[in-house]
């Protein structure tokens, strides 16, 4: 298949997989990664205190520290297993929901479909973000008083994050299996005597399998922007946890177990107007998995949905086709002029 000869696919997806590695490896190789850093950085001649945490990109290379003086950069590369894990997960779920929901939906008689059309299509116009807060901040509260784990806390945020994408996701799945099964070959079939389950094996299911794929990366490219506007609302992979600082009064601040990215930007949000670095280091990674993800997308619909060929051997087909072309065009030198009786010729 051409997909595997495509740059376009490789670079992209050899970023995604370099950063779960890495975020596998900075845990060994920095053990001491979610111990604070240092308080101060001073001079070394003259002991004077240059600056404090946070630090700047210029302090500590190459994004800064958070208020604990740790290295973000190092705590964005151990959180990205989480986050992109766990929208790997999530994706996986609204596709699997996805297709049932699309099978029944596509079964569904004609008059109880367009109610449920009318139902499910409100679904699209509630943003998605409301209502994963209205249903996690109960359990962040939990989390917060110690009545769940981090990872306890992690799973019912993956099903529910998933389960709230489905009913919009079934209708549009089941939408594009309806107009499929109006095909003349699905009527032939079913005048012969299929069974719906034979038609769903035999048509549904290879005609899904195509989609698939596309649909897949289209959903975590959706997943991964509707964490960051959880984040914003302090609904984090994994929960977020409080402590207290001040000295006249108690200041509560949250921290993450895991670094996951999100929980990065729900953390230093109050400093986006201060130290908008911070902010921005997170941002960064997002915008950079969205980006991988999308390019991976892009390259997936060209050759599985549209058909076209992409890749090397696409480049050299198209440069042997283009060299054969210029090489039989016809020049000056090869047209010879015929002369009329008695002239020589031209």
């Amino acid at each position: 298949m051409s997909i595997f000869k495509s740059l376009r696919f490789w670079i992209p997806f050899g970023v995604l997989a370099a950063m779960i590695v890495g975020s596998f490896l900075v845990p060994v190789l920095y053990p001491d990664l979610q111990e604070a850093g240092p308080p101060y950085i001073t001079d070394p001649d003259t002991h004077k205190v240059l600056a404090a945490a946070p630090y700047s990109p210029s302090e500590m290379p190459p994004m800064g520290s958070d208020k604990l003086g740790r290295n973000i950069f190092l705590l964005l590369i151990d959180g990205a297993k989480y986050t992109l894990l766990a929208a790997l997960a999530i994706a996986l779920l609204r596709m699997i929901g996805g297709f049932f929901t699309g099978l029944l939906y596509a079964f569904m008689p004609r008059w109880l479909r367009s109610g449920v059309k009318g139902f499910w299509d409100t679904f699209n116009f509630i943003p998605l973000a409301i209502v994963g807060y209205i249903l996690l901040q109960p359990l962040q509260v939990a989390y917060e008083a110690g009545a769940l784990t981090s990872f306890r806390f992690m799973l019912i945020e993956v099903a529910v994050i998933a389960l709230i994408v489905i009913p919009s996701l079934g209708m549009y799945v089941g939408q594009g299996m309806n107009d499929f099964m109006k095909q003349e070959f699905v009527d032939v079939s079913r005048q012969m005597g299929a069974s719906r389950f034979h038609l769903i094996r035999k048509h549904l299911v290879p005609h899904f399998g195509r989609h698939s794929i596309v649909l897949f990366s289209e959903q975590l490219s959706q997943t991964l922007l509707l964490l960051i506007q959880l984040g914003i609302l302090h609904i984090c992979l994994g929960g977020l946890m409080t402590a207290n600082f001040g000295i006249m009064e108690v200041i509560p601040e949250y921290f993450s177990a895991i670094n996951e990215w999100a929980a990065t930007i729900a953390i230093n949000i109050k400093q986006v107007f201060i130290r908008p670095y911070i902010v921005l280091g997170p941002l960064l990674f997002f915008a950079v998995a969205i980006y991988c993800v999308n390019e991976i997308s892009a390259v997936l619909r060209s050759v599985l949905v549209e058909g076209n060929q992409v890749g090397l051997k696409f480049f050299g087909k198209k440069r042997k086709e283009a060299e054969r072309q210029s090489a039989h065009q016809p020049q000056k030198d090869d047209f010879t002029f015929a002369s009329h009786k008695g002239e020589k010729a031209c």
